[in-house]
C-alpha cells in the first residue's frame, strides 16, 4: 500500500514536471529512438490473436473458408486460451454449413471455460440450427443463470420455451425485453415454427 500523503505526492509530482520543462528549455532530447513499426521497414511483428480473429472473420464472409480454416488452426494452437478461438471459430464453421463441428468447437471452448455464458449461448444457438429443442433449452438456462440481465439471453431462452411449448414461460420472459404487443406475435410465429422443428427434429 503506497503511503505517501497527497501533499509529498503532490510536491514530487511538480518537481518532476519542473525538471522535464528544464530539460526541454535546455533543448535535452534522448538518444533513446522509437523502434519502426512493419511499414516504416521495420522487423514485422507477431500475429495476436485479435489480429488473427478478424482475419479469419473477413476471410470467412468472402468466401475463403478454406483460408479462414487455416487461421483458426493457428488459433487453437497458439491462443487455445483466446475465447475469440472459440467464438469465431463456431461462427466460420456455420458459414459453411457445418452446425455440427460449430458445436464440437464450442464444446472444445466449454471444456477450457465451464459455464462461460456467451459460449454457451453460442452452442445454445447452434443447437436449434440443429433442430434439437432440448439442448438448445439447456444451454439457454445455463446462460441466462450466468447473466440473467443479458436481454439476448432472455430471448432465447424465451424462444426455446416457446418452441418446446412452453408459451406461459416463454411469455413471462420476454414481457421482460419486448412490448407486450411484440409477445403475443412471438408466440404465434413460435406455434408456426414448432411444427417445422418437431419435423426437422424426426
Amino acid at each position: 500500500m503506497n503511503t505517501m500523503n497527497t501533499p509529498t505526492r503532490l510536491v514530487k509530482l511538480l518537481a518532476a514536471s519542473a525538471f522535464a520543462s528544464v530539460l526541454l528549455a535546455a533543448g535535452y532530447q534522448t538518444t533513446e529512438e522509437k523502434p519502426k513499426d512493419w511499414f516504416e521497414g521495420g522487423p514485422m511483428q507477431p500475429a495476436t490473436a485479435d489480429t488473427l480473429q478478424m482475419t479469419a472473420r473477413v476471410l470467412a464472409t468472402k468466401g475463403r473458408t478454406e483460408q479462414a480454416g487455416f487461421l483458426l488452426n493457428r488459433m487453437i494452437t497458439e491462443f487455445p486460451d483466446h475465447l475469440g478461438t472459440y467464438t469465431e471459430g463456431a461462427e466460420i464453421l456455420l458459414i459453411e454449413g457445418r452446425v455440427a463441428e460449430a458445436i464440437k468447437w464450442l464444446d472444445r471452448g466449454l471444456a477450457k471455460y465451464p459455464n462461460q455464458s456467451i459460449l454457451l449461448n453460442n452452442r445454445g444457438m447452434c443447437h436449434l440450427l440443429a433442430a434439437d429443442i432440448p439442448a438448445a433449452n439447456r444451454d439457454f438456462e445455463s446462460a441466462y443463470a450466468a447473466d440473467p440481465a443479458d436481454a439476448d439471453y432472455v430471448s432465447n431462452l424465451a424462444l426455446a420455451k416457446a418452441l418446446a411449448g412452453d408459451e406461459a414461460g416463454a411469455a413471462q420472459l420476454w414481457t421482460r425485453v419486448v412490448p407486450p404487443s411484440d409477445v403475443e406475435s412471438n408466440i404465434k410465429l413460435s406455434r408456426l415454427a414448432r411444427a417445422k422443428f418437431k419435423a426437422a427434429s424426426q
